[in-house]
């Protein structure tokens, strides 16, 4: 591999992915302050961040598992491919404002349903050696995804009513 990539080794992918669940949390603790207003929707995204902050925890143990030669491995070039989507998905929500509870719901459900997860169920497959360690690793991700997907029936189709505080 050369060009910009070439220090890619699977340790920083790694690190990306890692850093990729932390900054995901992030936003899910920005959308807590943005409806703190709201104890049933902040409480929600506290939830959803701190799945976000066990995942990265997931991921840096699983990282530090690993040996050497596998830390300064080539990965493969589809886990190249995911960082680069994965930045470019980050950068694009960083720049969204958010009014509602919808707003919010959108931004969710595009990082939950993207390449966020599907890095971290790929590492978590390929290295995390326990079959039971590993199945609940990746049902845990499916039902963390499945909190987004059915918040707009638990506030039954009102989320375009729920603005941020102040909003």
């Amino acid at each position: 591999m050369s060009g910009p990539d070439a220090e890619l080794v699977l340790g920083k992918i790694f690190e990306k992915a890692i850093e990729t669940k932390r900054r995901v949390g992030q936003i899910y603790r920005q959308f807590a302050r943005l409806f703190s207003h709201i104890p049933e929707v902040e409480d929600f995204w506290r939830k959803m961040n701190i799945n976000q902050v066990t995942h990265a925890d997931w991921l840096k143990e699983t990282k530090e598992s690993l040996s050497e030669e596998q830390i300064l491995s080539l990965p493969e070039v589809e886990l190249v491919l995911k960082i680069h989507s994965i930045k470019n998905l980050l950068d694009k929500h960083s720049k969204k404002e958010i009014g509602t509870l919808h707003d919010a719901y959108e931004v969710a459900h595009e990082l939950e349903f993207s390449e966020v997860n599907e890095l971290c169920k790929i590492l978590m497959r390929q290295f995390v050696s326990s079959e039971k360690k590993k199945n609940l690793i990746l049902a845990e991700i499916d039902e963390h995804r499945k909190q987004i997907k059915y918040l707009p029936e638990k506030f039954e189709d009102g989320m375009k009513e729920i603005k941020v505080e102040g909003g």
